[in-house]
């Protein structure tokens, strides 16, 4: 085993084990965690040079870039997979790249996929990572999720953490500090004091190998910034410049950017290599360790810094690359404004159909920073995406300020059926904000624009918003006769989508009313959505009648209707809907309907359940889904703009 493996041989023995298991066709999530610097890195190499006969290994890193690539770690595989998931990855289509990745893990020779830094995953990532996690024990694949403990409770990562849980499919490998024996070991012949190198790295593997690579007559640098700085200082000044080019690109520098700012490339690395800062590979160079890169580019004085990212943001752009999360990243750190505005909204847009939605509302965020430099069509059209995004987040304040400023513009622009739709859109986020009172005078205001502006599907759609407010203050009569206009014009113009909307509002007012054709009408309204590939108003008429069931103490039939419902959920990573569904399974659950009527046990779990579910509606519990704006106000798959459950 190497030097900078000591002390490593039960977590790579762990890791191999898990490798086999999988290339036995008992796949498994390994999540190896620690802190920055603690060798997690060297583990997956360890791997990776190493790895049970026949069993393929695919490498993908995420970047710590200002706004992640939306599958970044998975469009690093593009080169070495099929040409399907190819493909998918380079349009970016969530449904296309979830099928095709679950297809290519399913080769029965076996394939290790190593994702590093999941603490820097964009969120189409996160969702990717977690469709492969619920599936894995069915393919013969192992999942090693690298990433930094110092996560916060609200950090993306921790969601998928908590989802995965401690199943019998998920390993964790917490790789410890070198003992003193092991930095003694290392320290051998440096002329370095091991005690004190060990009180001064608490035995980090990464700090240890950085003191003793720049180890030199004057001693030990008294920090790790100063220990990598010193081993750059020592090499000649191009090679130097060279170095400071390359640190700060985020991620692997590919060989057709590193020719454009390396003349001589490799050649011209070959002592950065040797010095240890760098890795040279066929397809490109990367830092050995992203501390390393970060402490360089910390180093840097600032415009020197902008320097740097104005070549490469040059580089970029002259070679073509369509990649404009990248291109975003480097004109924010090179202040050019100009490729901010012309490229912000295009990463926004391929973020929020990757599934990166808190990506996607960060790149309109820097658009809209520049919010003078776009017409007035265009300002509204970004600020009502923008909006959409946030709303999708569950950023309330920022949706409802955004699609004010959106429907101000629409006003000046006088084109009724986009003022309807944007007033209608206004109305779902007040509510989602809590400002019940805003969202039933937008959501009046939205039908009263749309009755006469030519679009009778999206006026539909407005009646069936006035609907669902009407049936969420409990005024079913109201619902059930907007409800009803609204499902009378959508099937005299032959619209599918807005049909699954209104018949999930008919439906659920039927059933708070006790009326059992609400039954017949949410199943309808679901199979309506399916039709049309809507997910997210199938399963919001699951949850609704699931939920007037349980209201209704009927646990056997609410069950049978729950059981379907958490399948579909769970296969299409609705997360949020899930939450909704998990909430019904507490009274569900047990299928002795009538003991729990006799008893009072039932009752009393669903109205637990049902208080659980309205301190998740007040934290803004809605259920993320998808749906982009047809011309029937509806949604479909995989795209931008979401509507709330229930």
């Amino acid at each position: 085993m190497g030097r900078d493996l000591l002390e490593r041989d039960r977590e790579l023995g762990e890791l191999r084990s898990a490798a086999y298991d999988a290339a036995l066709g008992r796949g498994r999530v390994v999540l190896l965690h620690g802190e920055a610097g603690i060798g997690k890195t060297s583990l997956a190499n360890a791997l990776r040079a190493d790895p049970p006969g026949g069993v393929r290994v695919l490498l993908g890193s995420c970047d710590a870039m200002s706004t992640p690539r939306p599958l970044g770690p998975l469009r690093d595989l593009a080169a070495e997979v099929g040409p399907r998931l190819g493909a998918a990855l380079r349009t970016g289509d969530r449904e296309a790249v979830l099928d095709a990745l679950r297809d290519e893990l399913s080769d029965a020779s076996g394939t290790v996929l190593i994702v590093e830094d999941v603490h820097w995953a964009d969120e189409a990532t996160l969702d990717a990572l977690r469709f492969l996690a619920r599936r894995i024990d069915a393919l013969p694949a192992l999942l090693v999720l690298t990433y930094r403990d110092e996560l916060d409770r609200d950090h993306p990562l921790s969601r998928l953490l908590g989802d995965l849980g401690h199943g019998d499919r998920v390993d964790r490998i917490a790789p410890r500090r070198l003992s003193s024996g092991a930095v003694g070991a290392l320290t051998a012949g440096s002329g370095l004091d091991a005690d004190r190198v060990f009180a001064a790295t608490e035995g980090n593997p990464y700090f240890v190998s950085e003191l003793v690579a720049s180890a030199d007559e004057t001693g030990v640098p008294p920090t790790v910034v100063d220990a990598v700085t010193g081993r750059l200082r020592r090499l000649d000044p191009s090679t130097q410049d060279h170095v400071e080019q390359l640190a700060v690109v985020p991620s692997t520098v590919d060989r057709a950017l590193l020719v454009s700012l390396v003349p001589g490339s490799e050649g011209a690395l070959r002592a950065a290599e040797e010095g240890g800062l760098l890795e040279v590979h066929p397809e490109g160079v990367r830092f050995r360790h992203e501390l390393t890169r970060r402490a360089i580019v910390d180093a840097l004085p600032a415009s020197r810094r902008i320097e740097l990212e104005r070549r490469v943001l040059a580089e970029l752009l002259a070679s073509g690359v369509a990649d404009p999360s990248r291109l975003v990243h480097h004109a924010l750190a090179a202040g050019d404004i100009d490729t901010v505005v012309a490229w912000a909204p295009r990463a926004a847009r391929d973020a929020a159909a990757s599934g990166a939605h808190r990506q996607s509302a960060a790149h309109f965020h820097a658009a809209l920073a520049h919010a003078d430099l776009y017409g007035p069509a265009e300002l509204a059209e970004l600020l009502e995406e923008f909006a959409i995004e946030a709303y999708t987040i569950r950023s309330a304040p920022d949706a409802v300020t955004a699609q004010r400023r959106a429907v101000e513009y629409r006003r000046q622009l006088g084109d009724a059926r986009r003022l309807g739709a944007s007033l209608r859109w206004l109305s779902r986020f007040h509510w989602f904000a809590g400002q019940r009172a805003d969202a039933e005078s937008a959501a009046r205001e939205a039908s009263a624009v749309l009755d006469d502006a030519g679009d009778e599907s999206l006026f539909a759609m407005a009646l069936s918003n006035e609907a669902q407010l009407a049936l969420l203050a409990h005024d079913s009569a109201r619902a059930l006769v907007l409800a009803g206009r609204a499902i009378t014009i959508a099937r005299e113009t032959g619209d599918r989508r807005v049909p699954s909307h209104a018949l999930n509002n008919h439906g659920s007012a039927l059933m708070f009313r006790g009326a059992d054709e609400g039954i017949g009408e949410l199943l309808e309204a679901a199979e309506a959505a399916l039709s049309v590939d809507d997910i997210e108003d199938a399963a919001r008429a699951s949850v609704n009648l699931v939920w007037a069931l349980l209201d209704e103490y009927r646990l056997d039939l609410a069950e049978e209707h729950l059981v379907r419902a958490i399948e579909l959920t769970e296969r299409s990573e609705f997360i949020g809907f899930v939450v909704y569904q998990r909430m019904e399974q507490a009274p569900a659950r047990p299928r002795q309907g009538s003991l729990g009527r006799r008893t009072g046990r039932g009752g009393a779990a669903a109205r637990a359940a049902a208080r659980s579910l309205r301190r998740a509606d007040r934290r803004g519990c809605g259920a993320p889904a998808a749906g982009r704006r047809g011309s029937g106000g509806g949604a479909r798959r995989g795209s931008t703009s979401r509507r709330r459950a229930r």
